[in-house]
């Protein structure tokens, strides 16, 4: 007997469903359990301490510091995106030839690794050795090097930089993408009308291009809220805990401190918050409108 269109597709559907559960889910749910215990070196086991981590580490400096340093990250990080994102779809987007070619240009930053990424930006960072102050003194806009990671401020904005470079292509190509469903007539309709590129951009193309950009402004949301791994090569979270996001500091927390319970009620924290922040944005911004109407 010949198995249902449904029941093959439950079928082949089951190896990615176990593949989810051992990689994702199953470690969730016990990072989730481990929240609510703490380990004890002198006995080597584990004892339940119920809400006792989470008053913990809400009664840390550093996990407030933590706090605050991934919000300022993540509206850095998404305005940065966007804004780049957006001027790279247009330029796509007006291009008439080779625009595979460009686009898989843009695509190299998405592709290359966060350790090629952070070996990058140390070297154009290097206050002696760097092509950023060699060029900007050149050009006669500094008089001497800076240290571009050194200051806590700079810091910050000088790895918003990197994380921007990494992060701004799947932006642009889900900017460009709906770009690209913009009916050119009406582009033509307004110029023909006398309308300014500012004025095309602002009242058509933005309007049109609202579910991507609502699309985009997720993504990149969620991708700055799981940072860790520029901050961490790049600056160690330093100067002055300036770069300590929350992934960095739970991970400083697990493995410095080898307070193991600590870390997965922060980690749970983080995930509460990505997943709450997420359903309210989707409710407010709905991306899928757009499509719908």
């Amino acid at each position: 007997m010949t198995a249902s269109p449904t029941v093959r597709g439950y079928l082949f559907a089951t190896p990615l469903v176990l593949v989810l559960a051992a990689a994702v889910i199953l470690p969730a749910l016990y990072n989730a359990g481990l929240a609510f215990f703490k380990y004890d070196a002198m006995r080597d086991a584990w004892r339940f301490v119920g809400a006792q981590n989470f008053t913990n580490l809400i009664a840390q400096d550093g996990f407030w510091n933590a706090v605050s340093v991934t919000l300022i990250w993540v509206a850095g990080n998404v305005a940065m995106q966007i804004a780049l994102g957006m001027a790279v779809a247009l330029a796509l987007n007006a291009v008439t030839s080779l625009r595979a070619f460009y686009s898989a240009v843009v695509m190299v930053p998405w592709v290359s690794s966060f350790v090629i990424v952070a070996v990058v930006f140390l070297w154009l960072y290097h206050p002696d050795l760097g092509v950023l102050n060699d060029m900007l003194m050149r050009l006669g806009l500094i008089e001497s090097p800076i240290a571009w990671l050194a200051s806590p401020g700079l810091a910050q904005f000088s790895l918003m930089l990197a994380n921007t470079w990494k992060f701004f292509p799947l932006v642009a190509i889900t900017l460009f993408t709906g770009l690209q469903g913009i009916p050119r007539e009406l582009i033509e309709a307004s110029t023909i009308d006398g309308a300014s590129r500012v004025d095309t951009l602002r009242y058509i193309i933005i309007p049109l291009l609202a579910p991507s950009i609502a699309t985009a402004v997720l993504l990149s949301g969620i991708w700055a809220f799981n940072a860790f791994t520029l901050s961490i090569i790049m600056t160690g979270g330093g100067p002055l805990r300036a770069t300590e996001v929350m992934g960095l500091y739970i991970y400083k927390v697990a493995f410095d401190s080898f307070d193991f319970g600590m870390a997965a009620a922060a980690s749970l924290i983080l995930f509460v918050t990505i997943l709450t922040v997420t359903i309210a944005y989707l409710k407010v911004a709905d991306p899928t409108r757009g499509a719908r109407d």
